[in-house]
């Protein structure tokens, strides 16, 4: 099978990395983190999975019982396979659309990256990382932008343990969290929301006053344990907000 096989009646991209029931799973799992199968999604039957990759049933029950394991998806019989209400959470609280949030102001949107350099580790990125001193990392600094002028500041840092092929990858073509969420998906994410005051570099490039309050998030990401990302999002604090909703008893759709 090839590295990347796209089934064409499901929709679903395997990376060709690993056992295909890992693959499997990894493609669901991008999928609902992403908020792309929304709570309530039906899943693909488990004989459309068998046809579409040319596999066994017990390949695809493995691949979602995993995920039922971990919470992602509801199994009933004679009533199939769901995604879980609960997951709706992680696509409210746990990952802001820049771009949905640019466009809908009516702005064109597009994805600069400002800089782009590769290091190891030290003290203080290892700690934001969660990764071990030395290890390679690539560090971006980028700007998200509304009719070319920049809206929102990132950096960016992504472990080349976990994901060495960002090395070599255009971001202006893909962004990363789009590449990093295809072929790493996330399986644990923290998110801190604080303020900072705008140093003059920030400022500039937000056409803002120096030291006014930035909106910040915080964002860091694991996959099976392995940390992967840790995004830092700069917003000008007079111009936006982050809301968040989720009612338990009445799933928000996408």
């Amino acid at each position: 099978m090839d590295a990347e096989t796209q089934s064409s009646g499901i929709g679903l991209s395997l990376d060709g990395q690993g056992p295909l029931f890992k693959q499997i799973e990894r493609a669901v799992r991008s999928e609902i983190l992403s908020g792309r199968w929304p709570s309530g999604h039906r899943v693909p039957s488990e004989h459309s999975l068998m046809e579409a990759f040319s596999t066994t049933r017990a390949t695809v029950s493995k691949a979602l019982s995993k995920l039922t394991e971990a919470g992602l998806l509801e199994r009933r019989r004679r009533h199939g396979t769901r995604v879980a209400s609960t997951t709706e959470s992680h696509a409210v609280l746990g990952f802001l659309d820049v771009r949905k949030d640019i466009e809908s102001k009516g702005r064109t949107y597009s994805y600069k990256v400002l800089r782009k350099r590769q290091v190891v580790a030290g003290a203080q990125t290892s700690s934001w990382l969660a990764v071990e001193v030395g290890t390679p990392i690539l560090i971006l600094t980028a700007a998200h932008c509304g009719f070319g002028k920049p809206e929102v500041l990132e950096e960016r840092y992504i472990s080349l343990q976990a994901a060495p092929e960002a090395s070599m990858t255009d971001f202006e073509k893909e962004m990363p969290n789009t590449w990093l969420l295809a072929r790493l998906p996330c399986t644990r994410l923290r998110h801190t929301i604080r303020s900072e005051a705008a140093t003059a570099s920030q400022a500039k490039q937000l056409g803002i006053a120096e030291r006014s309050p930035l909106l910040v998030s915080l964002r860091q990401t694991w996959a099976d344990e392995m940390p992967v990302t840790w995004v830092k999002l700069s917003y000008p604090g007079a111009q936006n907000e982050f809301v968040g909703e989720f009612n338990p008893l009445e799933p928000l759709s996408a």
